[in-house]
């Protein structure tokens, strides 16, 4: 029986307490769409065992540990370690089920004390997840600002160099430009056509007056007055007029009479004057064929750089473009970021606190242990019994005295009790 008791009180166990507490994982990250939605599903496993990781990581263990008041007696970096290792040896985090809901356990030898480590724990997790995830919402926004303040000076670069260029070639854009050289070098190609026809018929005009002293009405049927001017046209009307006064007078007179030759010393001025417009006007209309052939030149020359210039300024407009979506990207982001900022949602929500355990997770079965006390009793009993036994060195029987002797025993001396005599 006092075997009994010793080994039952002996293997008593310390009982100890487990509470839980349960959060939930909430996502906010927007799933635009089915892909975005079947790839979130898709990692979720990955992402609880993630958050399993960390709730019994170092730093979130001690910060439960510091409001736990834990470190009232730890002076050291291995102080401090060896608490949160203590810590962790109590913690326990699993998944229930297929769900999003994270069951922590936390056992202790103080119902109380177990209690409050699971809450607390629940409490700091929530926190700590909530702090990340903003302070990561910060860096993310100052990020795209940066990317955006940067982005906006080389859109603004880009578009300065497309209009410094146009300025440069005069070019808005290469279907207008085409267009516009197109009907210069048109009407050029007209001018210097037109040009060339008035010097010949120039040139005509003087041979012909060369040949016949003044201009015959059939000469003047194809000359206009841009050919060859209102002076020459007035002039040659005048030679024909006295033309036509000479021949009158060549009808009375012969070609020595004073008056025939008065009017034929006019003619001859006439004419002298005509050759003199005609020249004058033959170099004014060649001076302006010479100006617009080198016009047309040019015109030529610049049609054939359009494509090149096309090209570049195409290559500068895409680049406008692409800084100009860059700087649109940004914006959006910087603007999604700046709303996710201010919003501070909590991705962990605590479903359910610890409450204080009322019975210990490891029970003390007293008939069991009491049996396996006076059985082990019995066993020891024997064992001492045997041992004591094989100990003892007294003589006690005749065959004892016999054996340690080696001699026979002749009689006996009774015991006799003095009371009794």
């Amino acid at each position: 029986g006092f075997f009994s008791l010793v080994i039952a009180t002996i293997w008593q166990p310390i009982p100890m307490y487990r509470a839980a507490a349960k959060i939930q994982l909430n996502s906010t990250q927007a799933s635009s769409n089915v892909l975005a939605q079947l790839s979130y599903y898709s990692d979720s496993s990955d992402i609880i065992e993630t958050q399993l990781a960390i709730i019994t990581s170092f730093p979130v263990l001690k910060q439960a540990a510091l409001q736990l008041n834990l470190f009232e007696n730890a002076s050291t970096i291995e102080d401090t370690a060896v608490v949160v290792l203590s810590l962790q040896g109590r913690i326990k985090a699993s998944q229930e089920g297929y769900t999003n809901i994270i069951r922590i356990e936390a056992t202790a030898s103080d119902p109380n004390f177990a209690r409050d480590m699971a809450n607390v724990l629940s409490e700091v997790y929530q926190w700590y997840d909530s702090n990340i995830k903003n302070e990561q919402a910060v860096k993310h926004r100052m990020f795209v600002q940066t990317q955006r303040d940067s982005a906006r000076p080389q859109l603004e670069a880009s578009e300065e160099a497309v209009k410094s260029y146009r300025e440069k070639t005069n070019l808005i854009s290469l279907a207008s430009q085409t267009s516009v050289v197109l009907s210069g070098i048109t009407a050029a190609e007209r001018s210097v056509q037109r040009f060339e026809n008035n010097l010949r018929n120039i040139d005509a005009m003087l041979a012909q007056i060369a040949k016949n002293e003044v201009l015959p009405e059939s000469a003047l049927k194809g000359a206009s007055r841009d050919i060859v001017g209102d002076t020459f046209m007035g002039l040659n009307n005048q030679a024909n007029a006295l033309r036509l006064q000479r021949d009158g007078l060549l009808v009375k007179y012969m070609d020595g009479h004073p008056s025939v030759k008065e009017v034929q010393v006019k003619i001859d001025q006439l004419g002298r004057h005509l050759v003199t417009e005609l020249e004058q006007r033959r170099e004014v209309i060649q001076r302006a064929l010479v100006t617009e052939r080198g016009n047309l030149e040019k015109l030529r020359a610049e049609y054939n750089e359009l494509p090149s210039k096309g090209l570049e300024l195409s290559r500068l407009e895409r680049e406008v473009a692409m800084h100009q979506e860059i700087v649109t990207i940004l914006e959006e982001q910087y603007q999604t970021a700046l709303i996710r900022e201010a919003d501070r949602v909590q991705d962990v929500a605590i479903l359910q606190d610890a409450i204080t355990p009322g019975s210990p997770t490891n029970p003390r079965p007293m008939v069991r242990r009491g049996v396996i006390g006076i059985i082990l009793g019995l066993i020891l009993g024997v064992v001492f019994a045997v041992v004591a036994e094989t100990l003892d060195t007294s003589i006690g029987t005749i065959e004892d005295v016999q054996e340690y002797t080696g001699a026979q025993v002749v009689g006996l001396i009774p015991f006799i009790n003095v009371e009794d005599v």
